[in-house]
């Protein structure tokens, strides 16, 4: 049986954002390893839980947009679909949380 998991986090990141810098002709993009350690971590802390986590890769910075990472729980196998949403690009700031 799955057991349900909250988890939901804002990661403030002021020292090491999960942007990359661009060109100025192109937009900014989300560091895909960094926001998978960050959900790692999150999830470790808060439920006690290794995931192995999957982001899309090149997702372009735009306040307010929607994607969506995938999880998977090392010792029973269980999935879970996290909605990250981002917010202050020059402050590297997003929010994340388990919808299924």
């Amino acid at each position: 049986m799955r057991k349900p998991v909250a988890l939901a986090m804002t990661l403030p990141l002021l020292a090491a954002p999960l942007l990359v810098a661009s060109p100025a002709s192109a937009a900014s993009v989300v560091k895909e390893a960094k926001l998978e350690k960050s959900i790692k971590k999150g999830f470790k802390k808060q439920a006690g839980i290794r995931v192995r986590v999957n982001c899309p890769s090149e997702v372009k910075w735009a306040k307010g947009k929607v994607f969506y990472c995938t999880a998977k729980n090392k010792a029973t196998g269980g999935k879970y679909r996290i909605q990250i949403t981002l917010g202050n690009e020059s402050k590297g700031k997003l929010n994340w949380k388990v919808v299924s």
